[in-house]
């Protein structure tokens, strides 16, 4: 008897986190394809979907991490163009990217250190 429960035991710990993993990516995707699709047409919010959608699926997904490395390559390859208009637009774009990581650098680190309890400064 007990090896049963040793044995359920071991089941719980390795099936379910799979089972529970799956709809969630099945659910990222289909709100990642609706954001897409709201960010062609005007009729369904794009923004939303697209947040929800990286969300559920994680950042260590491989072929999102490639999604947004290859997005940031295409960036900097527009940015550098010599175009009067495709090249402003382009840097603009860049320097928006780049704000918003660094936004994003700093609210981790103050959460990290009001986790810990500290009361760190961060640079601004």
């Amino acid at each position: 008897m007990g090896k049963f429960i040793a044995w359920g035991r071991l089941w719980r710990q390795t099936r379910w986190p799979h089972l529970r993993r799956l709809p969630r990516l099945a659910l990222g995707w289909v709100c990642l394809a609706l954001g897409v699709l709201g960010v062609v047409l005007p009729v369904l919010p794009g923004f939303p979907f697209l947040v929800v959608g990286a969300a559920l699926i994680g950042r260590r997904n491989r072929t999102l991490r490639w999604c947004s490395t290859h997005g940031k390559l295409a960036l900097r390859r527009w940015a550098a163009l010599a175009h009067p208009l495709a090249g402003p637009v382009g840097r603009w774009a860049l320097r928006q990217q780049q704000g918003a990581s660094r936004q994003r650098r700093r609210l981790y680190w103050r959460y990290q250190s009001w986790r810990r309890g500290t009361r760190e400064s961060v640079r601004a």
